[in-house]
């Protein structure tokens, strides 16, 4: 949207600024109920496991009225399904590592944090991996606590 702005003009900085400003603005005129309706009726049914997971999270975070939804995920799916129900707050998506190779251990999370940003609200945090969960969900928590999310 401002390839021309930022790219020749004589203030990039003030350009991306003010964009930035305006899309947040606009951001606050969206109704995320009638668009969370509107996503899943278009969605063929029965909704998968996954499916059902990702609209149910954004449902219940808009009536909890969460600050934001935190998504544990190792290829990035989820947080990416979260974010197709356009929720109204950040998603905080957690990306553990998986193991791969026998003769090592091979580390994904890059790749998934940088194909999560070019989705809408997500956030994405890689991790060193836990084998407890509940320990991973409290860094989570206290990653999103510390940003104000």
């Amino acid at each position: 949207m401002l390839s021309g702005e930022t790219a020749a003009g004589d203030h990039p900085e003030t350009a991306v600024k003010t964009m930035s400003r305006i899309c947040k603005e606009a951001e606050n005129f969206i109704d995320y109920d009638t668009l969370h309706k509107k996503t899943l009726e278009i969605v063929p049914l029965p909704l998968s496991p996954i499916e059902s997971l990702g609209a149910s999270a954004v449902l219940t975070a808009r009536c909890l009225r969460a600050s934001a939804i935190v998504v544990l995920t190792k290829s990035g799916y989820t947080a990416e399904l979260v974010a197709k129900y356009r929720p109204s707050v950040p998603i905080l998506s957690v990306i553990v590592p998986e193991i791969g190779r026998s003769d090592g251990f091979v580390c994904s999370t890059a790749h998934v944090a940088r194909r999560g940003l070019i989705y809408r609200g997500i956030i994405p945090v890689t991790t060193m991996g836990s084998s407890d969960t509940e320990e991973t969900i409290r860094l989570a928590i206290g990653l999103a606590k510390i940003v104000n999310l």
